[in-house]
């Protein structure tokens, strides 16, 4: 009853490839917004990310201090080094643990229905397997965009401009927001995928946070893995975010290779669970 009461669906017309997409979506929506999980999140994640840019911004005396006096004229004075170290801390840092929340929320979104019987009920209904993965992918997506890379970088932004005592250049800031964006979505798709190959969350922790935490190691021992991964694009953010151009050589072939990934990997969990018995 409590299961049939939370999950109903309500009839409308759609696409017979995307058949329940609506109904799905609602609930996918309703688990982050209907629920204290979204204020959770926003608040953790305000206060980790912009919290730790502000410290870094106000309180960095020791960092500079430790600073060489030719490392802040090539950064182009004391203002602007302390920028960069903002910059350094809400990108560099930011956008792999950002990748990681991402992945500790993730995991349980199909796993969890898959050994709880909800995916097997959902699917008994009128509803396409295609759109049930799709509603994961765009539900999830919205609300990790919004809470966990949007409410910080307003925030980061905000403390950027007033330590810098004029608006922070936008347009740079707001194309290392996306990098950002590119990455998580990576890691989200990643899980998802993961969650339709795997039935335990082991394996799934296991490959995406390796490739978090250890993707940079590695690369750095493959070069070439570089521009084919996104284990580049936190450097990248940073660079942008400073004004810097993106060439080949400093990531655009990264970021077009994560764009690409996140987009197989949506496609590979389409065909995996369309195969895959609940």
């Amino acid at each position: 009853m409590t299961m049939a009461a939370n999950l109903e669906l309500e009839r409308v017309k759609e696409r017979n490839g995307l058949r329940g997409f609506s109904n799905l979506f609602r609930k996918e929506n309703r688990a982050w917004w209907g629920t204290r999980r979204w204020w959770i999140n926003a608040l953790l994640w305000t206060v980790l990310l912009g919290g730790l840019t502000a410290i870094m911004l106000f309180a960095s005396g020791e960092e500079v201090s430790e600073a060489t006096e030719a490392e802040i004229t090539q950064a182009g004075g004391l203002l602007a080094y302390i920028l960069s170290l903002g910059l350094n801390v809400f990108f560099q840092f930011g956008v792999p643990v950002l990748a990681i929340g991402t992945v500790i929320l993730a995991q349980d979104l199909i796993i969890g229905e898959k050994q709880s019987g909800v995916a097997e009920w959902l699917l008994s209904k009128p509803v396409t397997r295609r759109a049930y993965v799709l509603a994961k992918v765009t539900a999830n997506a919205l609300a990790v965009f919004a809470l966990l890379v949007g409410l910080p970088s307003v925030v980061a932004y905000g403390t950027l401009s007033l330590r810098m005592g004029a608006p922070f250049p936008l347009m740079p800031f707001l194309s290392a927001t996306g990098i950002m964006a590119v990455h998580t979505l990576f890691y989200l798709t990643l899980t998802l995928m993961l969650g339709t190959i795997f039935n335990s969350r082991g394996p799934i922790l296991g490959i995406a946070l390796g490739s978090v935490l250890g993707g940079g190691m590695l690369g750095n021992l493959v070069k070439p893995l570089l521009y084919v991964t996104p284990w580049m694009l936190p450097k990248v953010a940073v660079l942008t975010a400073t004004g810097q151009a993106i060439s080949a050589e400093t990531g655009i072939a990264s970021l077009v290779a994560t764009v690409l990934w996140s987009v197989v990997f949506i496609f590979v969990a389409f065909v995996k669970f369309e195969k895959m018995e609940c």
